[in-house]
């Protein structure tokens, strides 16, 4: 015989309720989530394509005018017209390789100094014919964004370029490049220990004026230093 009965009653009605309303405002969310992701991919899908079209085209340019000037190169007669041309050419060469490494990687964005510096110094100094100049590369990944390619390119060229000029005399002598991130900053030194020879006054105030210009429109200091045959230049500058 039952003596006592309880019962208690709960309505979950409005709990049952608002659960479900949460699951559909989370399915909403996640299939908005989706949509934008896919309108995001296909938006740098575009623009990724749209970059490498231009880098493209500027490579193309580039490779353009630096055909027309090594062709007057060539057909020049005079000594000093041959020096300037060829002066021109070897930074439109640089920036040229500048455009060829944006267009040939992934990442548009973005500028690998230490890999253009390695390829840059390796075919200067294979370009001298020059068996007794040695070079010595202490290189670690430093990416910059795309927009400060050109003129660290032109930097490093600059650089190389003028320890080459010093170097090319009987004797040789060792370069050596260093790239390398620096508590907040990045630098670039090139130093060499060759044998000093006389240079073009003309050619040199002119790759000082690149030099400070390139620096200037990246906010780097320069600053070189001399003892007996060892001439060293480091460039330092932020990394953004």
């Amino acid at each position: 015989m039952v003596k006592y009965f309880f019962a208690s009653q709960l309505d979950f009605t409005h709990i049952k309720n608002r659960e479900k309303e949460l699951a559909e405002a989370r399915g909403n969310a996640e299939a908005e989530v989706r949509t934008r992701t896919r309108e995001l991919e296909s938006a740098l899908e575009s623009k990724t394509l749209l970059v490498h079209e231009v880098d493209h085209r500027v490579k193309n340019n580039l490779l353009t005018v630096a055909s027309l000037l090594k062709l007057k190169t060539r057909t020049s007669t005079r000594e000093f017209a041959k020096e300037a041309l060829g002066s021109v050419l070897e930074r439109i060469e640089a920036l040229s390789m500048v455009q060829r490494k944006l267009f040939t990687t992934d990442d548009v964005g973005n500028f690998d100094v230490a890999e253009f510096a390695r390829e840059l110094a390796v075919d200067m100094v294979s370009a001298s014919g020059r068996p007794d100049i040695k070079l010595e590369l202490d290189l670690s990944p430093v990416l910059v964004p795309a927009p400060k390619a050109s003129p660290l390119a032109l930097i490093v060229n600059e650089l190389i370029g003028d320890a080459m000029r010093r170097g090319l005399r009987d004797g040789g002598g060792l370069i050596s490049v260093t790239v390398k991130r620096l508590n907040g900053h990045f630098v670039v030194e090139v130093s060499d220990d060759v044998e000093p020879v006389p240079v073009d006054p003309e050619e040199d105030g002119y790759s000082k004026l690149i030099l400070d210009a390139s620096a200037k429109q990246l906010g780097a200091t320069i600053n070189t230093s001399r003892a007996e045959r060892r001439t060293t230049v480091r460039v330092e500058l932020l990394v953004k």
